[in-house]
């Protein structure tokens, strides 16, 4: 490994770099290269659309029965792509997508969650349908969500 030049040392992780290294990696994604760690405010490329949710008492998720749930919906629709995308000017295909939380404090919480990385533009991104393949549409960005009332997690234990 060659010596560091100029090293510039992070605060909140404290790992080590030459300057111009990471001012170059930061002009990319501002979070340390070795551990992740965000510095200054995340921001994705996620495109214009619309985030909205309500509550049903009920509908009930596999091991929430106790609890209503939170339908999330989410509206993309189709557009052209900008400076910050993966082809710029070239058109994309929109979605829409729900997903499901159940209506628990927990529930709540990462609802609250969900708005904020919706609001910074991460929850979805333009790239290659997993599922379609098509090219150019707007596609999850691992931010997993519940997408079915069905399966998933049983018997879990919530303030009992």
């Amino acid at each position: 490994m060659d010596k560091v030049k100029n090293p510039a040392t992070l605060d909140k992780c404290g790992h080590t770099f030459c300057k111009d290294c990471i001012e170059q990696a930061f002009s990319h994604r501002k979070a340390c290269p070795t551990c992740g760690a965000v510095y200054g405010v995340l921001t994705g490329n996620q495109p214009w659309g619309t985030m909205s949710w309500q509550f049903d008492r009920y509908m009930h998720l596999p091991g929430y029965e106790r609890y209503g749930t939170i339908t999330i919906y989410y509206y993309f629709p189709d557009g052209t792509q900008g400076r910050e995308h993966p082809s710029p000017g070239q058109r994309y295909y929109g979605t829409s997508r729900t997903g499901y939380l159940p209506d628990c404090p927990e529930g709540r919480e990462v609802l609250q969650l969900l708005k904020r990385a919706f609001d910074a533009r991460l929850i979805f991104t333009i790239g290659t349908s997993v599922t379609t393949g098509i090219r150019n549409a707007v596609t999850w960005n691992d931010i997993h969500h519940k997408t079915s009332i069905y399966g998933g997690s049983t018997g879990c234990v919530l303030d009992q």
